[in-house]
């Protein structure tokens, strides 16, 4: 079919009605645009943040590693052979490595004992043996029908599990006809394997014990042995060659006996890790100057996604001040990051002096690790320093008691020691309100103080329920195993009132409390054993945990907020879940959908009008085009016909 005139733009009317409608939506369509302008920008700056986040997580990193000290935490260790072929032990040290130097010399390497039987005809043939095994006082029965592999089978499959056996069992072929049940024990040292015939006889027909029941000399392939060595002379034993037990810190694998061979080990801090780790924050820290600078420059065509943003201005002011800034609580000649070799130059990037900083570490290596990190310390050893505020830069605050936080716990009175539930058995349910947690116990006539104390105990286990129910005397005590007020017991029975005798003839409810005090002379809010600084005080943040009985005066709590720590600090409160980035991202994602829904609903819109202006032009060239055929039709009947006088 034939399309008509009019489906093509301005065939009737002679204009183009088709571009008019594109230019008139366009025109309208200014707001969408200006909005898909800031979607741009938005994009643009969800892009720039995580590369910040990026840069200020690898400082941070960095930055923790100085806090808690495991960057100058790195140990290493150095064998000097003094006489023999080699060194008699290789050396790991751990971060708990005091510096020092040691002489070894080992007499005899632990060894693990290897027993071997005498031949049998076949592995697989039933041997015609029954008794019971012992072996490291584990019993294994054998019967007629076991063959060699299924004892084999049987003695490993109990070297497994949290209690294994100690030994396993091959079998050593050493021709078709000679086949050999050779036992490994698992561990080194002289005990070795023990092994009886505690019925019968199946070890000595294998060839593994003689008639007086020891193990024959032809049987010992390795004998079990202890290690022999000295440490700076002094003798020790121990049944296994890898000894972690001598020295803090240090494990020796020993490694050879040779006669009169002796090693020198020292073992010290390692400067290069500390180095290589303090060289990790100043990189972290440039490419975070770098960034930031990136960001803070513009030209007369294009801006950057953060520019003048306060994302970066406050952190280009807080960054330098934290790093610069003299420690509370330091030495006063090593309080600063400069005076062990950090500096910033003109341009605010970082440099490190190695040859300071290696002095420090080499000479001051507390001085530097209180400079760099956080040190919680607490005069009392009822008092534990368990945190501060993020605003706090450090100092020292009295700790003063008013109560001592209590567990809930209740304790029947006057109980025979014999329930009497009466008619009916009675259900006690015991409920732990910290979780909500209920436990329920049938309670029968007969049931001793013993048995209603196991009942109970088993349940609130079985249940997760926190309480503990211990018997004194006749008498029954439950008590939860948490302090404060939130942990509290609730008991209740059904089936009393009868007359009979029972232990609880009333709902119980009992609570504990909270321990009150001050912290620096300022209010805090207790909750169990955990005393927390108020909220827009000096010491808000601070939380100690006080675990003594005594009221009055604790002691009091020092804080030194080292320059690692100042500066992790500062970074949490970007980074951390909820913290300023968060609040950032989630800023931008919510303008970006509301952008992104006005833009749809201006295009809805704008759609619909479109359509409903070109419906208008098409009932215009069709009318036009009626009109054209028209006044064709009334011309043509005007025309002089053929044949015709003018």
């Amino acid at each position: 079919m034939t399309a008509p005139l009019v489906s093509f733009s301005g065939l009737a009317s002679g204009f183009d009605y088709r571009s008019l409608v594109d230019a008139i939506i366009q025109q309208e369509r200014q707001p969408a645009a200006r909005l898909e302008t800031q979607l741009d920008k938005y994009a643009n700056q969800q892009t720039a943040l995580t590369a910040y986040r990026s840069r200020l997580t690898a400082l941070r990193t960095a930055a923790k590693a100085l806090q808690d000290g495991t960057a100058f935490d790195a140990t290493t260790s150095t064998a000097t052979v003094v006489s023999g072929s080699k060194a008699v032990a290789t050396v790991a040290t751990s971060p708990a490595t005091a510096p020092g130097s040691f002489r070894l010399a080992v007499t005899q390497l632990a060894r693990t004992e290897k027993l071997a039987g005498t031949g049998m005809a076949s592995s697989t043939d039933p041997l015609a043996q029954t008794g019971t095994i012992t072996i490291n006082g584990v019993d294994i029965d054998v019967t007629a029908a076991d063959s060699l592999g299924a004892i084999r089978d049987r003695i490993n499959a109990l070297d497994t599990g949290a209690s294994p056996i100690g030994v396993r069992a091959t079998i050593l072929s050493v021709s078709p006809t000679d086949n050999r049940l050779v036992l490994t024990s698992g561990a080194s040292g002289a005990a070795g394997i023990t092994l009886a015939d505690t019925t019968g006889s199946v070890l000595q027909s294998l060839g593994l014990q003689d008639g007086a029941g020891s193990v024959p000399p032809a049987a010992v392939l390795v004998d079990g042995a202890d290690a022999f060595f000295t440490i700076d002379g002094v003798a020790l034993t121990r049944t296994s060659n890898v000894v972690s037990d001598a020295l803090e810190g240090v494990t020796l694998t020993l490694t050879s006996e040779e006669a009169g061979a002796v090693t020198d080990i020292s073992v010290g801090r390692f400067a290069d890790a500390a180095r290589g780790a303090l060289q990790a924050f100043v990189d972290a820290y440039n490419g975070l100057v770098d960034f930031m600078k990136s960001q803070s420059v513009a030209t007369d065509s294009s801006r950057p996604a953060l520019y003048n943003d306060s994302l970066i201005r406050g952190l280009r002011r807080d960054l330098p001040s934290n790093l610069l800034a003299s420690v509370l609580g330091a030495a006063p000649d090593l309080a600063t990051a400069a005076s062990v070799g950090l500096s910033l130059d003109r341009e605010g990037k970082l440099s490190l002096d190695n040859a300071r900083f290696e002095s420090a570490f080499n000479n001051r290596y507390d001085d530097l690790r209180t400079l760099f990190g956080e040190q919680r310390t607490a005069t009392s050893p009822d008092v534990a320093f368990v945190s501060s505020g993020q605003g706090i830069t450090g100092g020292s605050w009295d700790v003063e008691i008013t109560a001592t936080a209590t567990t809930a716990t209740t304790v029947t009175s006057g109980f025979s020691g014999v329930y009497d539930a009466g008619i009916m058995p009675d259900v006690l349910t015991l409920t732990d309100t910290a979780s909500g947690r209920t436990a329920d116990v049938t309670l029968t006539t007969g049931m001793t103080t013993a048995q209603i104390v196991t009942a109970l105990s088993d349940a609130a286990t079985l249940n997760g329920l926190s309480i503990e129910v211990t018997a004194e005397g006749n008498e029954i005590r439950i008590t939860h195993l948490s302090s404060g007020s939130s942990a509290g017991i609730d008991i209740s029975v059904s089936g009393t009132g009868d007359g009979a005798s029972e232990a609880w003839s009333a709902p119980v409810s009992v609570q504990g409390t909270d321990v009150a005090g001050t912290i620096g002379g300022e209010p805090a809010t207790g909750s169990g054993n955990m005393l927390v600084g108020d909220t827009g005080t000096s010491a808000a943040g601070i939380a100690i945990r006080y675990t003594g009985v005594a009221l009055g005066s604790a002691g009091s709590v020092d804080l030194t907020v080292g320059t690692g720590a100042a500066v992790e600090r500062l970074l949490d409160r970007y980074v951390e879940t909820g913290g300023i980035l968060d609040l950032r991202a989630n800023q931008l994602g919510s303008s970006t959908e509301r952008a992104t829904d006005r833009v749809s609903d201006i295009d809805r819109r704008l759609e619909h009008r479109r359509a409903n202006l070109l419906k208008r032009f098409v009932a215009m060239e069709a009318a036009i085009a009626r009109l054209q055929q028209a006044s064709n039709g009334f011309l043509s009947s005007l025309a002089p016909k053929s044949g015709t006088n003018s």
